[in-house]
């Protein structure tokens, strides 16, 4: 019943947040991947620079192929996959540590955390990702090395970032393969070779036919991966400071993480038992993530600390059970290895020799209780619009308005964008416009000079941007910006729809 009930909970917080805002950019644009793979029109993805593994446009394609055209078959994807995440922690948790009680205190951290369940509720590539990820932990945790490796490459599949994943399962398949561990470990690298080797052929046939490799394409659109320079050391920390503030969202059990976290590596280090080694190796993925993605120039946005959820949740769980026991409510099993026998069995208590009275396990749940208050707490801000993570921009809200205006023009008319123009591609999919991309007011002045006559042209200025710079460089050319289509979301304007005109004498 807890569990359905956290389910459920996660569940009714992504479905409240999945349809929020309109669609970011990025999501527009795997939208509009996944028409052209579905449309026939480019199933390899040639025309298009595309810079993600494929695995995700083609699901897009299948979910725009069951729901419609939409935004909810965009997001549809990773809906599924933060689901599917907190089951799967759950089940990681109690396979690691034998405990039901780190499972679920991580399960609820994936289903409650602002950062986690606002990128769920996204179209984004990470919540797959990650789910996949967590898959094949799962996987190797219960000595299914082959299945490990399979859901891993499916995780780089997804997105390169996914390769963070093989040393946690690499490590999993070791401690659960006892005698066997150098030939489950072979099982799982051919698991993962099998499907890097597709995702290499696919991109192969897509070079082969002029378009540019994802891998290159990816680098590319990071500007280059380099090392940091000192200069940008203490801003490029405090902004991913800013955004860690929201993977838990509430000072208690950020707290808790820290300090108990600390607590759980001095511990490690002392001992030398499984809970110990796992202990040490969660905190230490969180570091070098964290080091990884400030020493280098990755772009500093929220969706990246996505993973960092899986790590938090298990040793937030275990900080929780370790204050239990040292409270008196102790867990006196031993911890056999991941994968044997005995691992899936919860050692907390309840059953045969060893378990705790009443009294204890009403001070388990007690903290328990705590934990998840402060969680579920930090889901209303985040609800009411008040934390600036995922999809979740007013400032793309009424664009859908827009493109339903733009979709009554006539056969032929032209939009030029600048800002805006992944979101006019899955929007205007089939549409009667041709889009024409301006990079500066001089270039669009002289287009509109030589062809502005022949047919219908619009331009779109967000709330963001003034049409002062544009308006001056047409009337250089005897043309003027005539506002013919105005969105206002709560008394503030959002777009003006401008139709180019020729300036009349007057």
């Amino acid at each position: 019943m807890l569990w359905v009930a956290l389910l459920l909970l996660a569940w009714g917080v992504r479905a409240t947040a999945v349809g929020a805002h309109r669609l970011h950019p990025d999501e527009a644009l795997y939208g509009y991947w996944g028409l052209l793979i579905l449309s026939g029109r480019d199933p390899w993805l040639v025309s298009v620079p595309v810079y993600k593994p494929p695995l995700l446009p083609y699901l897009m394609a299948g979910s725009l192929a069951l729901v419609g055209r939409s935004e909810l078959a965009v997001r549809l994807p990773g809906l599924a996959a933060g689901l599917a995440t907190v089951g799967l922690m759950g089940r990681l948790g109690r396979r690691l540590y034998g405990a039901s009680l780190v499972g679920l205190v991580a399960a609820a951290v994936v289903a409650l955390s602002p950062l986690s369940f606002l990128l769920s509720a996204t179209g984004f590539t990470d919540p797959l990702m990650v789910a996949l990820g967590v898959a094949g932990c799962v996987a190797a945790a219960e000595g299914r090395a082959g299945q490990a490796g399979v859901f891993t490459g499916l995780s780089f599949a997804t997105k390169q970032t996914g390769l963070v994943w093989l040393p946690p399962v690499a490590l999993l398949v070791v401690a659960s393969g006892g005698r066997k561990a150098a030939t489950r470990l072979m099982r799982g690298v051919v698991g993962f070779l099998a499907v890097a080797g597709l995702v290499a052929g696919w991109d192969r046939v897509r070079v082969a036919q002029g378009a540019e490799s994802f891998w290159q394409a990816g680098v590319v659109g990071y500007g280059g991966l380099r090392l940091i320079w000192p200069m940008e050391w203490s801003g490029r920390l405090a902004a991913w400071m800013g955004w860690l503030q929201y993977l838990l969202g509430s000072a208690l059990p950020d707290g808790l993480l820290v300090v108990g976290g600390a607590a759980l590596v001095v511990r490690g280090i002392r001992r030398r038992d499984w809970p110990a080694l796992f202990d040490l190796a969660l905190a230490g993925f969180c570091l070098l993530y964290l080091l990884v993605h400030w020493l280098w120039a990755f772009p500093v946005w929220d969706r990246y600390l996505l993973p960092l959820v899986v790590p938090a949740g298990l040793l937030l769980g275990r900080v929780v059970v370790e204050a239990a026991r040292l409270m008196g409510a102790g867990l006196r099993h031993p911890y056999p290895p991941p994968g044997s026998p005995q691992a899936g069995r919860d050692r907390e208590g309840g059953e045969g020799r060893g378990a705790p009275p009443s009294s204890q396990r009403r001070l388990r749940i007690a903290l328990s209780l705590v934990t998840a208050a402060c969680l579920v707490a930090a889901t209303f801000p985040a609800l009411a619009g008040r934390v600036p993570v995922g999809a979740g921009l007013p400032a793309y809200d009424g664009i859908e308005q827009v493109a339903a205006f733009l979709m009554e023009r006539s056969e032929g008319s032209v939009l030029y964008h600048h800002w805006l123009g992944w979101n006019y591609h899955f929007y205007l999919f089939d549409g009667p416009l041709y889009l024409a991309y301006w990079p500066t007011p001089a270039w669009l002045a002289r287009d509109v000079q030589a062809f502005g006559e022949r047919e219908p042209r619009y331009i779109v200025f967000p709330a963001w941007e003034s049409p002062a710079r544009v308006e001056a460089a047409l009337a250089e050319v005897g043309y003027r910006l005539e506002p013919v289509f105005v969105v206002e979301e709560g008394g503030e304007r959002q777009f003006v729809v401008y139709q180019v005109s020729v300036m009349r004498d007057t």
